[in-house]
């Protein structure tokens, strides 16, 4: 079951070695890593450069600077041969067990992801996990989705394996995972921290500047959901997830308002206080 991992990389030169490093670690060894570069450097020879030089490493571009995220994904998953997609950001890692531990599960079901763990960019400090007292596997529905404080990073079978919705950029991995249980209906989280998450201080969550823009972005899917395509999800469903941003619009309100009074208040200190 060969696995496809693609790596969104932009300014990613000090983080993608490393990041790389812990797929190279995997104890599961059929699979791929592409690289999508979206800033015309080349990784390959980067990666080279810090004695990484593996036949199972693959590097597509963009062809633009900072197209987008969902746009490297995209590029990514067009040229991915795996019978799983799942993806790892250029400044995070994976442990050694994350790909033969969820490959079963994801087999099954269609999808499976870990309860990760964030950590600090700066130190690796533990800050917080999506399910904080996850003991046993679940299974996540569309309505406690939403609930969660940070993104989940699901292994995909190919068949529910979906392009990243084009012109969405703010919140695309909700999106994507919204979508995803619009497919499988539920998906199954192990109690595992396989991926590690990394949180940088200046990361977008963290920017007091992005409320306006995040503010839009939810309220523009909100009207797709109600009155739009709704993202292609079932009908019984649009409700459901239009209630979670809405949900999140008031959260990220409420954030603004907390970082006004606290202007260095992370994210994630201002969620696990909620």
């Amino acid at each position: 079951m060969r696995v496809s991992v693609i790596i969104p990389a932009c300014d990613a030169q000090d983080t993608l070695a490393t990041a790389v490093a812990s797929l190279l670690a995997q104890d599961h060894a059929d699979w791929e890593g592409i690289v999508a570069a979206d800033d015309r450097r080349d990784y390959a020879a980067l990666l080279e450069a810090a004695g990484i030089d593996d036949r199972r490493l693959r590097f597509i571009a963009t062809g633009g600077v900072r197209t987008g995220c969902h746009r490297a994904r995209n590029v990514g998953l067009a040229i991915a041969t795996g019978d799983f997609i799942t993806q790892l950001d250029a400044d995070d890692a994976i442990t050694p067990s994350r790909l033969s531990t969820l490959l079963p599960v994801a087999a099954e079901h269609g999808a499976a992801a870990d309860n990760l763990q964030a950590v600090a960019a700066k130190d690796g400090a533990p800050l917080d996990r999506p399910l904080r007292d996850l003991a046993v596997a679940t299974r996540l529905d569309m309505a406690a989705f939403f609930t969660l404080p940070m993104p989940l990073v699901p292994l995909v079978r190919r068949d529910h394996a979906q392009p990243r919705t084009e012109g969405v950029e703010f919140a695309e991995d909700v999106v994507a995972n919204m979508r995803l249980l619009g497919r499988i209906g539920a998906l199954p989280v192990l109690p595992q921290a396989s991926y590690v998450y990394r949180i940088a201080a200046t990361s977008m969550c963290n920017d007091g500047r992005a409320e306006t823009a995040f503010d839009a972005a939810y309220s523009a899917y909100e009207a797709r959901l109600a009155t739009g395509d709704g993202f292609g999800l079932p009908a019984g469903l649009r409700p459901v997830a239009q209630a979670g941003f809405a949900a999140k619009r008031a959260l990220n309100a409420a954030f603004a308002e907390a970082r006004r009074v606290e202007p260095d208040l992370a994210f994630q200190d201002f969620a696990a206080r909620r």
